[in-house]
């Protein structure tokens, strides 16, 4: 956040609040006679006036269409999420059900069911991304089971363990075997299953023609990267209700929102945006790269389980959402994941 805009003053920070505060409500721009009933303040319509010329010029509002009022702009909204709201308070009701939703042992199995509790609680869309850990392999094993297959043991960090049985045409012999008991020989420490799969062209580039066709076809096939460890799982529930809460958002937002999770760009963006942040962030409209246009808004928090998986979970919602409400909401749902 720009430090001059944050540098601005008590009295403007209390005219600018009960400006947002009102659009968000009613929808509609507030004047200067109308912000002056409204303030605790003692204030003239007119030096109200001087105020908002001070807002507008740091960019935080903008005049009404058909009205001499004013509306706060997607900074201002901003600015006023960052440094001036008051989350409001979740109730018993609220958090039992955010508990009971999030029961299961397995969080890659109860998407669903995180997705319909923010939805119904929020009446808006929800989502839950997750950032599935790649786990480095510590240790490789294997042995022949016949002349056309090997068994391949892999051993991750976290004490999870695959086989993976290969089968060729060729007959296989002593020198395959001790091809690949060469390259494993050289596997001194922890790496990633895309290191390894470096490290294996390497090997074989190397080696030149001191290896087998049948020595590298065992070494590819037998150690190779999985996909599902590569990958991020998103799950959105709810657009339909951006429509129907009809607040500024129409058809062209939930399209161009819609081809962005089907295409993985909202899933990268997210993940990038929240890699080094705490707590519940919130992006506006314009003033983010999440939407090509100014009538969205999203509220998104990360968490992390005990076991290592990393994610995030949030709500999408017009820009006049009813963040008071929603931010506790989200918050408390995301610190009730991170403790599975």
């Amino acid at each position: 956040m720009n430090k001059k805009i944050t540098d601005i003053g008590v009295r403007s920070k209390l005219i600018f609040k009960s400006l947002v505060e009102s659009y968000l409500k009613t929808g509609e721009p507030m004047g200067s006679k109308a912000l002056s009933s409204k303030i605790s303040y003692k204030l003239s319509p007119a030096t109200i006036r001087n105020v908002l010329n001070e807002i507008n010029f740091h960019g935080l509002i903008q005049k009404g269409h058909f009205s001499a009022g004013s509306i706060p702009t997607d900074l201002g909204l901003q600015f006023y999420t960052h440094a001036l709201l008051e989350p409001g308070s979740i109730s018993k009701s609220e958090k039992e059900i955010i508990e009971k939703s999030s029961k299961m042992n397995n969080l890659l199995n109860e998407q669903e069911i995180i997705t319909n509790t923010l939805n119904g609680l929020s009446k808006q869309a929800s989502l839950v991304i997750n950032n599935e850990k790649i786990t480095k392999i510590r240790k490789i094993d294997f042995h022949k089971i016949d002349n056309h297959k090997v068994i391949f043991i892999i051993e991750h960090e976290d004490g999870y363990t695959s086989n993976r049985i290969v089968e060729i045409d060729e007959n296989i012999q002593t020198e395959d075997l001790n091809s690949i008991g060469n390259f494993i020989n050289k596997f001194s420490k922890s790496m990633s299953p895309t290191e390894i799969q470096n490290n294996i062209k390497i090997f074989i580039k190397s080696a030149k023609n001191q290896i087998t066709n049948t020595s590298k076809k065992l070494l590819l096939k037998g150690i190779k990267i999985e996909k599902s460890q590569n990958t991020e799982t998103f799950f959105v529930r709810g657009l339909p209700n951006l429509i129907k809460n009809n607040l500024e958002t129409d058809l062209d937002s939930i399209n161009e929102l819609l081809s962005d999770i089907e295409t993985g760009k909202m899933a990268n963006k997210m993940i990038k945006a929240l890699k080094k942040s705490k707590g519940v962030q919130i992006f506006i409209g314009s003033n983010t790269n999440f939407f090509k246009n100014t009538n969205l808004s999203m509220i998104l928090s990360n968490y992390k389980t005990k076991n290592g998986l990393t994610g995030a979970i949030g709500v999408i919602g017009p820009k006049r959402i009813d963040y008071q409400r929603i931010v506790p909401i989200v918050s408390y749902m995301s610190e009730t994941i991170s403790k599975k």
